[in-house]
């Protein structure tokens, strides 16, 4: 088992047959176990441009900014959802979005945070001595801008990636749950959740992305994300589409 980060770590995975668990904490990961946990499809895509598109073919609803859009980036968009509603949702994220839509449809690739580090250590325990395959977990990060002084920005073109400490911490938690020969790398990662896991709500609100996000008023985001092995759910990226993964 092997731990790695953000977007060049998936393509260094997929190139070696890696089993692949996306961890984009806030907010990407924690949104797609939430939406997949409440029966939505979640379409992932690296642009906007591309999800309008994509959205007017599939007849998806197109997420847009929390607050502004019926669905968003935001995990509660998905637990207000009104029931009978369309249940399919194109979403970007330039981070655990985009690493979402390199998966091929041979590759094994799911999606990961707090609220499943449970469920989601245990399959890849399973799923790993099934396939005879590796696994890799990756901390897809943080878009820092460069020039325009915002801290955090949406296009990856404006910014640079950035280690992410809440990321960092759900890996360790599905670290902790999977029984599998661990890297120097996984290990460490383990250790400091372990070491950290009666602190996660304050990590959380006090790090780069949590103080982003509770000074533009989505702090219940922040303790959202923060809860442990709330849902049982393996969403899981096939065919351009992040589903449960018995729906898949």
């Amino acid at each position: 088992m092997q731990l790695d980060w953000g977007i060049d770590g998936v393509r260094f995975a997929l190139k070696n047959r890696d089993i692949i668990v996306i961890v984009d904490t806030l907010r990407f990961s924690t949104a797609v176990v939430t939406a997949v946990a409440q029966g939505f499809t979640i379409h992932p895509v690296s642009d906007h441009e591309t999800g309008k598109a994509l959205a007017a073919k599939i007849n998806a609803e197109l997420a847009g900014r929390p607050g502004k859009a019926t669905y968003s980036i935001s995990p509660h968009s998905y637990l207000n959802a009104s029931a009978g509603g369309n249940r399919k949702v194109v979403l970007f994220s330039p981070n655990g979005a985009t690493c979402s839509t390199l998966a091929g449809k041979d590759d094994t690739v799911y999606v990961g945070c707090l609220l499943n580090a449970r469920s989601m250590g245990i399959h890849l325990s399973k799923i790993a001595q099934e396939k005879g395959q590796d696994v890799t977990i990756v901390a897809a990060g943080e878009q820092r801008a460069i020039d325009t002084g915002e801290r955090i920005v949406y296009d990856k073109r404006a910014g640079y990636p950035v280690f992410a400490v809440e990321d960092y911490l759900a890996c360790g938690a599905i670290i902790h749950h999977a029984r599998l020969n661990k890297s120097a790398e996984a290990r460490v990662c383990q250790l400091t959740y372990e070491a950290s896991k009666e602190v996660i709500v304050e990590f959380f609100l006090e790090s780069f992305s949590g103080r982003y996000l509770v000074q533009n008023d989505s702090k219940e985001d922040v303790t959202h994300a923060a809860q442990l092995n709330v849902y049982d759910v393996i969403p899981t990226v096939r065919d351009g589409k992040i589903t449960r993964l018995s729906d898949s």
